[in-house]
């Protein structure tokens, strides 16, 4: 607006110019005829006099023309000179409001990766309290399942039945650790869910800034890398919790197949023992019974031999 009103003013001041070029050309020549009727002066005399007062008026002309050109080229100057001001005051402005809007954006940001539904999920939280519950009540039936090892202890057993104690017991092991992976698994889905929530937001705070105060690369380079570095700490963090869940239950898983192997080892060696024992008892008790009825056959042998009659007997027994 201001550079048509200069360029107005300019034209306005040149169409005067040119109008007071056209006056003094009249006026010139009229001079010219008022002199030469009078005849004071000869032709020639009068058209140098006329010339020379013509030089001085192109002189001073040609000065109006440079100050208006000086004063159009002044006053363009200053019109670019308020601009670049005015310019230099909107880009401070702006570039205080972009930091405004960064600042709240990634706090806004920071405060929703910090929030509890990101760092303790209601759905992982869930997950956990439901295995907890449940690893109790496996954890309870397997115990219950080792206490009826009490009813296959010699002399009232069987192998039969205690391998069959054993085969559930491991059966028992590996339902717990399967359903250890199956939470697992769930746990990471729901993070998995946390995560996608993560990046939706993201996307959210990216088309915030998609505005025509900020340029794509603007927009990026403030989103990708803190945002996306907020992100990945935190996918750090959970999967190092998760990888340390995950050997806690391998720990387990291994401790308790060398547990009950152990167990049912020394139950075998039990057992093995009482057979054993059972065995010499036997080969004693056959090895008595024979030694008896040794002994009841030589008593019945020397019954035969001797007397019948009592004295007789008294008698032999004195000789």
């Amino acid at each position: 607006l201001q550079k048509q009103e200069i360029k107005k003013l300019d034209e306005t001041l040149h169409s005067l110019e040119f109008s007071r070029v056209d006056k003094l050309k009249s006026v010139l020549k009229k001079y010219v005829e008022i002199i030469e009727k009078t005849s004071y002066l000869m032709q020639p005399d009068v058209y140098r006099l006329i010339n020379k007062e013509a030089m001085i008026i192109n002189h001073a002309l040609l000065g109006n023309r440079r100050a208006l050109a000086q004063l159009f080229v002044n006053l363009m100057e200053a019109r670019l000179q308020q601009e670049l001001d005015s310019h230099r005051r909107w880009q401070g402005l702006m570039d205080a409001w972009k930091a405004l809007k960064k600042e709240d954006l990634v706090q806004g940001f920071s405060e929703f990766m910090a929030s509890e539904k990101i760092q303790t999920p209601p759905a992982v939280k869930k997950e956990l309290e439901t295995m907890m519950k449940n690893q109790s009540i496996l954890q309870q039936k397997r115990l219950d399942h080792l206490c009826t090892i009490c009813d296959l202890l010699p002399p009232s057993y069987s192998r039969a039945q205690l391998m069959e104690w054993y085969s559930s017991l491991n059966s028992l092991n590996k339902h717990l650790d399967a359903y250890h992976m199956d939470c697992m698994m769930r746990i990471r889905l729901q993070y998995e869910k946390i995560w996608q929530e993560c990046l939706a937001q993201v996307q959210k705070c990216r088309q915030l800034l998609d505005w025509k105060a900020f340029t794509e690369e603007e927009a990026e380079s403030l989103v990708s890398p803190s945002f996306f570095q907020m992100v990945g700490c935190l996918q750090s963090k959970v999967e190092e919790e998760l990888e340390v869940l995950d050997k806690s239950f391998e720990t387990v898983v291994k401790w308790t197949e060398q547990q009950s192997s152990d167990l049912f080892n020394y139950f075998q060696e039990a057992v093995n023992l009482w057979e054993t024992h059972q065995s010499v008892l036997l080969m004693q008790e056959m090895e008595l019974e024979k030694r008896m009825e040794q002994q009841r056959q030589k008593h019945r042998r020397e019954n035969q031999v001797w007397p019948r009659h009592p004295a007789i007997k008294l008698e032999q027994m004195r000789n």
